[in-house]
């Protein structure tokens, strides 16, 4: 059971790229100089701040993207409330049975509420333009008298069509958190991709350092990556670990 560079988060590919820069570092204090593993420093310095900025900047998208759901959600509460609201009172308006207005409060719900309330869990772009469609037929002239005789408040209007300006402007702000933290993957994927041809090369290297005989030289050499090695084995264990559950599961008598 094996493990690969690829299987490795990317906050652990940053911590293994600063840890292991600093063990470079200190080897290269106190010499003697290698230049050829000393070159790796650079490198390490390079993608170690890639890597920083791209962990940094996908959680603050995650944080961003989450702030803006939550604010999406309460405004479209708000637009589900007065749809509710405004469509019941019409509804019931129109089912009184002495109200010489009865006809036509009716008439004003068939107009702007066909469906009823068949829309509030339509998609949220989906339900404000049918809410807005209603909108312009309540506010119209043509049902303009039966709105005043039936009493059914002006102001509610109003404060439908703030609760639509704002679920509008809150969906547009969760699309561009969608877009920031889509170009903070896409960015942080190709920093892994660089993560992972250095470190590729830097094993090769270490390993091809020393002899087999070499005994101080390899324990050097494992003490050097020890960040990545530990991690790497870590997740090979959990490999195993899932793969002996699924086994004994599989093996498991059945009960007929």
């Amino acid at each position: 059971m094996s493990a690969t560079l690829n299987q490795i988060p990317r906050a652990e590919k940053r911590e293994i790229a600063t840890n292991v820069l600093a063990n470079l570092k200190a080897r290269a204090a106190q010499g003697p100089a290698e230049p050829a593993l000393d070159a790796y420093i650079p490198e390490l310095t390079d993608i170690e701040a890639v890597l920083d900025t791209q962990v940094t900047a996908s959680t603050l998208a995650d944080a961003k993207r989450a702030a803006r759901l939550a604010r999406l959600d309460a405004a479209d509460d708000a637009v589900d409330t007065w749809y509710r609201h405004i469509e019941s009172y019409l509804e019931i308006e129109a089912r009184r049975r002495a109200s010489p207005h009865a006809a036509a409060a009716g008439a004003l719900h068939e107009a702007a509420f066909s469906d009823g309330l068949a829309h509030i869990n339509d998609s949220i772009a989906d339900e404000n333009r049918i809410c807005r469609d209603a909108l312009v037929i309540l506010r119209s002239n043509e049902h303009a008298a039966t709105v005043q005789a039936i009493e059914l408040p002006a102001v509610w209007f109003d404060r439908w069509e703030t609760a639509l300006d704002e679920s509008d402007t809150a969906y547009k702000d969760v699309d561009a958190a969608r877009s920031d933290k889509q170009s903070s993957v896409n960015a942080g994927r190709d920093a892994e991709a660089e993560w992972v041809e250095l470190f590729v090369r830097l094993r090769r290297y270490v390993s091809s350092r020393a002899k087999r005989s070499d005994t101080a030289r390899i324990q050097e050499g494992k003490a050097l990556l020890a960040p990545l090695l530990d991690v790497l084995g870590k997740l090979k264990a959990q490999a195993a670990a899932r793969a002996t559950r699924r086994r004994n599961a599989e093996q498991a008598p059945t009960n007929e």
